[in-house]
């Protein structure tokens, strides 16, 4: 049986989507999540991490794109799937960029969920059908994907480091990004001064600004050079 975890800050869809998987025998809900940081402490709390995550792309707070990227990073055996109203290019793009598993519109999702969970469960990616972007266009995506994935430069820092610049890059304060990655907040203040060195960028929006150029996190609607 899949488990499933949500994360929408839309209440009524995050209730939607809740209602059709508790009426499924063959899945069981998690975690319901009002936005990507919740999602994250909820995750914490757990002994068993969820198999599925359903994530709306633009939230507040920590949006669909940055949290599914931090997701891969430290929790890897998570599969992703990016869930938006918008069925356009960019959109797809900001999906697929931050390597989720899988992209499904929010309209009459429930027509194509048990699709889309086999597929990605079978380490496939899902790509909703319904979207209006000619074929050519979405293997052009899944290639720049595949690019990216493989130039990924870590720049020598270690995955604490790399999880904390994804939450610097965030509206979360640092006793937020503290309590995320189970650390003191000097302990965060030790990253900074770290990573700041490792890269020679000076000051939270510098940092910030370098690591969404350099790919070092992902943020909904960052031209990344594509």
């Amino acid at each position: 049986m899949p488990t499933i975890a949500l994360a929408d800050d839309h209440i009524p869809t995050l209730k939607r989507f809740s209602g059709y998987f508790q009426k499924q025998t063959a899945y069981k809900v998690l975690i319901e999540a009002v936005d990507g940081h919740d999602l994250l402490l909820q995750l914490n709390t757990l002994q068993q991490l969820p198999d599925i995550i359903l994530v709306d792309i633009n939230m507040p707070v920590m949006d669909g794109v940055a949290v599914t990227y931090y997701l891969k990073l430290h929790y890897s055996s998570i599969k992703v799937i990016g869930v938006s109203v918008y069925s356009d290019e960019n959109t797809l793009k900001d999906v697929m960029y931050c390597s989720a598993n899988g992209y499904i519109m929010k309209g009459l999702a429930e027509t194509i969920l048990p699709k889309a969970i086999d597929t990605v469960m079978k380490d496939e990616i899902f790509i909703d059908p319904r979207i209006d972007i000619e074929p050519n266009k979405i293997k052009e995506i899944l290639a720049r994907r595949k690019k990216i994935e493989e130039n990924e430069n870590s720049f020598e820092l270690t995955p604490p480091e790399r999880q904390f610049v994804i939450l610097n890059a965030t509206p979360l304060t640092y006793d937020q990004i503290a309590a995320t990655m189970f650390v003191e907040t000097k302990t965060i203040q030790t990253y900074y001064d770290r990573v700041t060195k490792k890269l020679n960028v000076y000051g939270r929006e510098a940092l910030t600004l370098f690591s969404l150029r350099n790919g070092l996190t992902r943020m909904v609607d960052f031209n990344y050079n594509n």
